[in-house]
């Protein structure tokens, strides 16, 4: 009956708590159709190792950077009736199949069947928001739900149109795919069921350059437990205290350029990312306004950017510098209170560290200080920082939160004086 699509990128072991999930449906009437974007890593390998006659794998030649050209091709290839999908790090609880088929088996005959979705923000981030749950048929052209909350009969693509290509639309592809069926006049029902947890990779920064699969095989075990039904209205609860419950909506996706949402989630992931430069000397790394999902938002200040954290209290940063050896890392931090700059924790690559504060000073409603530490850069990537974030230093009713300005990198030992004499040895060669 149904045909599942599962497009993936690089996620390798870490799709395992997905894929899983399809596989302990109560409704066993399916096939999951496991679908890589030019995936170059070892999912291929881990997919085929489940050895399950239900899951077929195919990878695609070219890389289309989306979920657009996955969901296209495992839409030709699928034998079932009606189209379901789920993203490679989002979670079904054992019985959304089954809400699924007892609508798409009603006399009504629906097009779309969407089942509640609750997006959880990043780990610890005590962030929720819930979608997919409506009685109105038209809440689709108002508000958005995930491709893994939805499934569809399978002629809808021959009468819509394909998944589109990201650089050539203006909404993300997902938004355009459901506003398309949407505006045709096409029947949406909801499950008014919350069936899927959803960890969206463009939420958490940086995620596609260290992947992860804690937060998902937590959830996993929780919904194994007894009192899961408890934890869904407990969080259901939560998200309407919260007026997060129902508000995930469409902008007006006609106020941005084509491919410019494509570009900002890129970026958010890290797939797209600065160049990477060798580090020869100090150097000073400039904030901007670009994305950087729910970790940072930017305010210019003093006509320079400033990052001010997000709901992520473990939000990361990212410097485009390789170096074979140690470097000293110096942050400009900015806080409304002088207590939240005493101490830093924080992790580079995976390894924590402490930084020292030094030079507090204030400067209007705000005190300033310089975070430094000294640490082994990756020789051939960039080098992501981590901040382990205490209660204080994350935004509160009266706090914004911790701020970071400029980040300075400066290469340490032997390596560093080599460079230096290069560079003079450059500068003063003569002309040919």
């Amino acid at each position: 009956m149904f045909s599942i699509i599962m497009a993936t990128y690089n996620r390798g072991r870490h799709i395992l708590p997905s894929i899983q999930s399809v596989l302990r449906q109560t409704y066993q009437d399916f096939e999951l159709l496991v679908v890589g974007d030019c995936c170059t890593d070892d999912t291929a390998d881990v997919v085929q190792a489940l050895a399950s006659p239900r899951i077929r794998w195919s990878n695609l030649s070219e890389r289309g950077g989306s979920q657009a050209f996955p969901n296209n091709a495992g839409i030709e290839m699928s034998r079932g009736q009606y189209i379901a999908y789920l993203g490679h790090d989002d979670l079904w609880a054992p019985d959304h199949l089954q809400a699924l088929a007892d609508l798409f088996g009603h006399n009504l005959q629906p097009d779309f069947v969407v089942s509640g979705a609750i997006f959880h923000g990043p780990r610890a981030s005590n962030s929720r928001w819930v979608t997919g749950i409506f009685s109105d048929g038209d809440a689709v052209l108002k508000h958005f739900f995930p491709p893994s909350s939805f499934g569809h009969r399978r002629d809808v693509a021959d009468r819509i149109g394909k998944w589109r290509y990201p650089k050539e639309i203006n909404a993300p592809v997902d938004a355009d795919f459901l506003l398309r069926a949407a505006k045709s006049g096409m029947n949406f029902v909801s499950t008014q069921r919350i069936t899927v947890q959803k960890f969206a990779a463009g939420h958490r920064y940086l995620s596609y350059m260290s992947q992860s699969s804690d937060e998902q095989e937590r959830m996993a075990r929780r919904m194994a437990r007894p009192g899961f039904d408890g934890y869904l209205a407990a969080e259901l609860a939560k998200a309407k205290a919260a007026n997060t419950y129902m508000i995930v909506v469409h902008p007006d996706y006609e106020r941005f350029e084509k491919g410019q949402l494509a570009t900002q989630i890129a970026s958010n992931k890290g797939i797209l990312r600065p160049e990477l430069r060798n580090l020869g000397r100090r150097e000073v790394i400039k904030q901007d306004n670009s994305p950087k999902a729910l970790d940072w938002s930017a305010l210019p200040a003093g006509g320079d950017w400033v990052l001010w954290v997000g709901c992520n209290p473990r939000p990361k940063l990212l410097v485009p510098f390789k170096y074979a050896g140690k470097a000293r890392i110096r942050l400009d931090l900015r806080h409304p209170q002088r207590e939240a700059l005493t101490r830093l924790k924080l992790s580079v690559n995976g390894q924590p560290t402490v930084a020292s504060i030094s030079g507090a000073r204030q400067d209007g409603d705000l005190w300033n200080a310089k975070a430094t530490f000294e640490t082994a850069l990756r020789k051939d990537d960039h080098t992501i920082l981590e901040l382990h974030l205490n209660r204080l230093q994350r935004p509160a009713a009266q706090s914004s939160g911790i701020g970071v300005g400029d980040i300075e990198v400066t290469p340490l030992g032997w390596r560093s004086i080599v460079a230096k004499g290069t560079q003079l040895l450059a500068k003063f060669r003569p002309a040919r």
